[in-house]
């Protein structure tokens, strides 16, 4: 099949179950989603029940491009690792025997028994050992990003959801094949990783546990907050007539919340004030140098910034305003 032929399948797994694209999530590695992010999603889809409606709909233009570059990464990939009988439209999910985890598969091959080392100059990375022999099927899976080249790449860039593919389908090994920038293919090859596979088992396992929780009492059994704004959705209902009291665990941590906004206060207007002194001294000047001892320590500049500011119904820009802040550079001997 080329390319070009190629269709996106789309999502196929489904939406009340744990799927393996959501694993660095729930491990607490995805700056995109939390755990309690994937809870809701998994749980709403549950409640929703017969009227429940996936969202189609592309997140991003770089997500659609995503979908269109798929399959042409995936036949370079499985070029350059000289791969046979390519699958690259696989329309049913995998799931895991014996705990509860699904996947889609961008594509599998056979790998023909080939031996491979890390060999920066052909853009083949073997992750986690010093080679790696493809026997039988394996997971093929495409990414396109606006990244720089890495070594290896980021936890949500596939390595965490490749081995939870492994886990479904029993394949000994996995292919990622990511495209940097639209100008450079690498190819990264992993095997199981025993330490990796225990911690996925756990975090899944624990993760239908707070599912059938749900299930049962209608209740969710959020993760612990990773921030505010996580605990804001996950706590979106209050009862104003209702006070608990804290204990002195919890106690503390106000207490420690009020310094540390206290502090924040504190240096802000330090911040603000020595920013305004300096900025006197400096006048119309754009560059300065600070001293020590003699000794050169840091630059100085307060230069001019874009003009973004539009009158209304004018068809013109005002004049460039000096910037608001000062930059300041460290002089690293």
């Amino acid at each position: 099949m080329s390319a070009a032929s190629k269709k996106y399948i789309g999502k196929i797994t489904s939406d009340t179950m744990l799927s393996c694209s959501r694993l660095p999530a729930i491990m607490g590695m995805s700056q995109y989603e939390t755990p309690s992010d994937v809870l809701r999603s998994v749980t709403s889809a549950i409640e929703a029940g017969d009227n429940y409606k996936r969202d189609e709909r592309v997140p991003s233009e770089a997500a659609a491009w995503g979908n269109m570059t798929e399959g042409m990464i995936l036949a370079e990939g499985c070029r350059r690792l000289g791969l046979r009988d390519p699958e690259l439209e696989v329309t049913e999910p995998v799931i895991h025997d014996t705990i509860p985890l699904q996947g889609s598969l961008d594509g599998r091959a056979d790998g023909a028994g080939v031996t491979f080392t890390t060999d920066p100059e052909a853009g083949i990375y073997v992750i986690g050992q010093d080679k790696i022999t493809l026997e039988g099927m394996g997971v093929l899976e495409a990414k396109n990003t606006s990244h720089f080249p890495e070594d290896e790449p980021a936890a949500t860039r596939g390595p965490m959801q490749c081995q939870g593919l492994m886990m479904c389908t029993g394949y000994k090994w996995a292919a990622i094949f990511v495209l940097y920038r639209g100008t450079e293919l690498r190819c990264f090859l992993y095997a199981p990783d025993p330490a990796t596979i225990a911690k996925i088992e756990a975090d899944a396992i624990e993760f239908e546990s707070r599912v059938e929780t749900f299930r049962r009492e209608g209740v969710v059994d959020w993760y612990p907050a990773f921030s505010a704004n996580d605990a804001a959705t996950m706590y979106e209902r209050s009862e104003p007539e209702q006070v608990i009291d804290f204990d002195e665990d919890v106690s503390d941590k106000v207490l420690e919340l009020i310094d540390a906004r206290k502090a924040k206060q504190a240096v802000t207007e330090l911040i603000s004030k020595l920013q305004g002194e300096i900025m006197d001294v400096m006048g119309n000047h754009e560059n300065a140098v600070a001293y020590e001892d003699g000794r050169a320590v840091a630059t100085v500049t307060w230069g001019m910034t874009a003009a973004r500011n539009y009158k209304a119904r004018a068809a013109f820009r005002t004049e460039p305003s000096r910037s608001k802040s000062l930059s300041v550079k460290e002089i690293i001997e």
